[in-house]
């Protein structure tokens, strides 16, 4: 059936990656700075970033098999008649009755639970709703890079870097629950993704000592 075509989950529509490095036009062999104690401590940065920027991956609405549930107390969900209950690994759609993106989407409520209802009863069929029609949250990763080295003799050489992940801190959520039957939790932003992969903020530096 046609709904079971849809959006790959976990694979975003558009995605931007940007990767560079920049040397700071200060000091020795730079356009500014070249000299004095300024070039000592403002000369030979360099500054690198690795940039993300991508709309969120694809998410299936899902409902309990097995009712009644919290949703709709009189209403039994499977009305295939395959028993999908028992099957492991299977799930079940909802029927999509309007647009499940909410008018303003917030941390709280960001999809429209009201876009979804338990299929009829006698109905005979799955949901009606398809594969990934739901869109989690995007993603903003800027991760920034500062290094400096200093020449403290012919063969001895200071160098220090200092690294951070999500440099801006800005809040990239995790994608939402997406099962009707727990209406407490369906489309709510609960927790942002971890360090490393979108998370908070965190910073390191470090020396290293080359002879």
């Amino acid at each position: 059936m046609g709904a079971d075509r849809g959006n790959v989950v976990g694979t975003p529509r558009q995605r931007l990656l940007i990767t560079g490095t920049y040397q700071l036009p200060f000091g020795a062999g730079r356009t500014w700075l070249t000299s004095g104690i300024l070039n000592t401590l403002l000369g030979g940065w360099n500054l690198s970033t690795i940039t993300t920027i991508q709309t969120g991956q694809w998410l299936t609405p899902t409902i309990n098999p097995t009712g009644p549930n919290s949703y709709d107390p009189t209403q039994i969900n499977d009305q295939s008649n395959t028993n999908i209950a028992s099957r492991a690994g299977a799930f079940l759609r909802p029927d999509c009755v309007a647009n499940p993106v909410s008018a303003n989407q917030t941390p709280g409520q960001f999809y429209n639970i009201g876009a979804f209802t338990s299929t009829p009863p006698g109905a005979g069929r799955f949901g009606s709703c398809g594969l990934g029609i739901l869109q989690g949250p995007g993603l903003i990763d800027v991760d920034l890079g500062l290094a400096k080295q200093f020449q403290i003799k012919e063969r001895l050489r200071l160098r220090f870097e200092a690294s951070f992940t999500n440099a801006l801190n800005h809040s990239n959520y995790a994608p939402p629950a997406t099962n009707i039957s727990n209406p407490s939790t369906f489309g709510v932003l609960q927790s942002v993704l971890p360090q490393g992969s979108g998370g908070n903020r965190v910073g390191q530096g470090s020396l290293r000592l080359d002879f």
